[in-house]
């Protein structure tokens, strides 16, 4: 699946959902909600929307970062996320290069308000997140400005059954996890992985793990995971499905898992 999301996402799964799609499709009868505790880009109910539109799932997205549920919420109003996008274009117009960006966001914060959202997506979708490669003005650059409006994801969030909220993953995992038509995944940020990227990587999900064992949850519980020791000490009675994977920006390769609590 090419890009669905409006920037690069860290913990994108974009490329990784049609194996865990395959994973879980058999398991999905009786399913009528999918929930995400820590949607980030929600690249799996995207998927699963774009391949079941006549099913009419009901999808619940969370996820602990302010910006970006306040991005989804945005885009559900069309007028207002033009507008965004607009102040999007006013800026980029005016920025030379990352150094001028770094110079002057305290006027583009005194002459657009409580610009924390237009912030968010300024250093999301028109700088890459990698020192070293923010590039100068040009053609490129002006084009990525404009996929964010294009972005496919956009069909998905004004189109489908969708709640949006802002709290703690563990929160929403325990909420819905006890319900048998739920489909739960599970994507929280790895351990023993930098997760500097994300805006507040909190672990407290493992914790829980530890002493709450998804198999006796009546939903379908789905998990995917960086396949290091830890993970494979906690659910090593899971029959479970490894992977390879290779990040587009550093080239790491490392294992990934595919964790189900029902056979």
């Amino acid at each position: 699946m090419k890009n669905h999301f409006f920037f690069p996402y860290t913990g994108n799964k974009r490329t990784e959902v049609e194996k865990i799609y395959d994973s879980i499709k058999d398991k999905m009868e009786n399913i009528k909600c999918i929930i995400e505790p820590f949607c980030g880009s929600s690249a799996l109910s995207y998927y699963i929307w774009l391949n079941n539109k006549e099913k009419n799932y009901k999808y619940i997205l969370n996820d602990n970062n302010e910006k970006l549920i306040e991005l989804y919420k945005i885009v559900k109003d069309e007028k207002k996320f033009n507008e965004l996008f607009d102040k999007l274009n006013k800026i980029v117009d005016k920025i030379f290069s990352y150094e001028e960006f770094e110079k002057r966001k305290e006027e583009y914060k005194k002459n657009v308000n409580k610009e924390d959202l237009l912030g968010y997506c300024l250093k999301n979708r028109v700088f890459q997140r990698v020192p070293g490669l923010f590039p100068s003005i040009n053609e490129n650059f002006r084009k990525r400005t404009h996929l964010f409006i294009n972005a496919p994801v956009i069909d998905f969030l004004r189109n489908a059954n969708i709640e949006f909220y802002n709290k703690s993953g563990l929160d929403i995992y325990k909420e819905y996890c006890n319900k048998p038509e739920n489909l739960i995944f599970l994507d929280p940020p790895y351990l023993l992985t930098c997760n500097s990227l994300y805006e507040n990587p909190i672990m407290d999900i493992y914790e829980y793990l530890v002493d709450n064992d998804i198999e006796n949850n009546k939903a379908l519980i789905v998990l995917c995971l960086e396949n290091n020791f830890i993970i494979k000490l906690l659910f090593k009675k899971y029959n479970s499905l490894t992977y390879q994977k290779r990040y587009e920006n550093n080239h790491k390769k490392t294992e990934h898992v595919i964790i189900l609590n029902k056979k």
